[in-house]
């Protein structure tokens, strides 16, 4: 009998990330996560009482306060 091909599928790349995550991800406190949000400079996805922030945001985040030294 022949097998039946399985497709594979690539591992799916995380794009929203918790407060806790996104944090982690920037290298910074959850209060200063928090804190971007309540400031409004960073743009949020909520889901019931969750915040969730888009990878992309994160890395235009960074972007935009790059300095040249």
């Amino acid at each position: 009998m022949k097998k039946s091909a399985v497709p594979i599928c690539p591992p799916v790349e995380q794009r929203l990330f918790r407060v806790r995550d996104a944090a982690r991800y920037l290298g910074v406190a959850t209060w200063f996560v928090r804190t971007m949000v309540w400031r409004r400079e960073i743009p949020v996805v909520k889901f019931g009482n969750k915040f969730l922030f888009d990878k992309c945001d994160l890395d235009a985040y960074v972007e935009k306060h790059k300095k040249v030294a």
